[in-house]
């Protein structure tokens, strides 16, 4: 389990604790991601992929195996961030975020064996 970044937001670095210790539904959130991830990459054979979570397409869809209060969009956002950032993936390398006309952020993680390993080593 990797420590904790010291230049987080307090907002993230709490999500990060939330994700180290295991906590619903952010940590299932995170193993949702990691397999969707790795079974894409696998389809691809191996070469680098890009991997766009809507952070809305996947609260429908965590919801559906997760019934919990606490799944709301900006958790999932605030999740997702934590991820990145507390596995230590480079922003504009690693994934890079974009912004809908109507403000709503897509993450798009480029999927390779080392951002995998990253990913993982997280948890």
């Amino acid at each position: 389990m990797s420590e904790i970044p010291k230049d987080l937001p307090i907002p993230l670095s709490n999500y990060v604790r939330l994700i180290m210790n295991r906590k619903s539904p952010y940590y299932d959130i995170i193993q949702f991601l990691l397999k969707d991830m790795e079974m894409h990459y696998e389809t691809k054979g191996g070469s680098e992929v890009v991997y766009t979570i809507n952070p809305r397409v996947l609260q429908e869809e965590i919801d559906k195996k997760i019934k919990n209060e606490k799944l709301t969009t900006v958790n999932i956002c605030r999740t997702i961030l934590a991820l990145l950032y507390g596995s230590k993936l480079r922003e504009e390398e690693d994934f890079y975020v974009t912004t809908t006309s109507g403000g709503r952020r897509n993450y798009h993680i480029k999927v390779n064996s080392r951002t995998l390993t990253s990913l993982s080593r997280f948890l």
